[in-house]
């Protein structure tokens, strides 16, 4: 049995991707439950229609869905958190940021010292 460590880590990454997206359907409040059977329908589910496409032997699909449900269950927030962070490292060394602008100083309040004439506004009449 030939394993597919690239696929597995690909296959967990697109779970991942596809249950972020759908909590965006979900209330907040709703159950892990919910999101660990998602995580095993989506995973199995790929690997199954990657094996009826004609990759590979039935037992190498279950083999990959177990190997990308126990990665994506392992790493989630590794991938949730870590891919961003990624794909800001890889286009911030393409294209670096824009630099900033320097802040002007703050006005300093005046200092009232004897015998220094303070200039008063102007009244209209």
């Amino acid at each position: 049995m030939h394993v597919d460590w690239i696929g597995a880590l690909a296959l967990a990454i697109i779970v991942v991707g596809v249950i972020q997206y759908l909590k965006l359907f979900f209330p907040k409040e709703t159950n892990t439950k919910v999101w660990a059977v998602i995580n095993v329908v989506v995973c199995f589910g790929v690997s199954f229609a990657i094996w009826k496409a004609g990759a590979g032997s039935l037992v190498d699909a279950i083999f990959l869905g177990g190997l990308a449900l126990a990665i994506s269950q392992l790493a989630y927030e590794v991938i949730v958190q870590g891919v961003p962070s990624l794909v800001q490292a890889v286009l911030s060394s393409i294209a670096p940021p824009a630099p900033q602008m320097p802040r002007p100083p703050e006005p300093q309040p005046a200092i009232l010292q004897p015998g220094i004439q303070v200039p008063v506004a102007m009244k209209t009449p």
